[in-house]
């Protein structure tokens, strides 16, 4: 069955890493900010002055790909509601189900995933555990109803099992 999974938490939760995961698995195709700024356009340190473009751009293609009959996988921050309303949109004006996963790490592992050697090539503006700081008090998560909440510290088999299983 065709769907919209949405996968929403803080930097370094995981969100990118599930998504690929999922992806592989045959869960669906990942539409991803990261990998439109990074893979196809490049663009290495923020998304300074693009940001809704991109945003824009990402609502675009995960419509084309649910309007061909697939299964769409969107990873972000999203930390509230609002933020997900265009997907959400897309999905009901489709006639397509959706489901919401918030990836759940505590702090502390939060802080030291940011700062690991891979998150730091590329494009990844939140690579310190101050910056960490800085965006979570700027999106503070709010709880969405519905939403399935993901212990993001499990193994990433684990994971993909779980949100498969809520999936089928």
């Amino acid at each position: 069955m065709t769907k919209l999974i949405i996968l929403r938490g803080y930097p370094g939760s995981g969100k990118t890493t599930l998504g690929k995961a999922l992806e592989s698995a045959g869960a669906g195709k990942l539409v991803d900010h990261n990998q439109i700024l990074g893979d196809i356009a490049k663009i290495t340190g923020n998304d300074d002055g693009i940001y809704e473009e991109i945003h824009a751009l990402e609502q675009a293609v995960a419509k084309k790909i649910m309007t061909d009959g697939q299964t769409v996988i969107v990873a972000r921050g999203f930390s509230s509601v609002d933020s997900i309303q265009p997907y959400i949109k897309i999905a009901e004006e489709l006639h397509m189900p959706y489901s919401i996963f918030r990836l759940d790490v505590p702090t502390e592992i939060l802080k030291q995933r940011v700062s690991s050697p891979e998150r730091q090539n590329g494009w990844n503006p939140t690579t310190t555990p101050e910056a960490l700081e800085v965006w979570a008090a700027g999106h503070p998560m709010k709880s969405i109803d519905g939403e399935i909440i993901l212990d993001s510290t499990k193994p990433i088999d684990a994971l993909v099992k779980e949100v498969n299983s809520h999936n089928e």
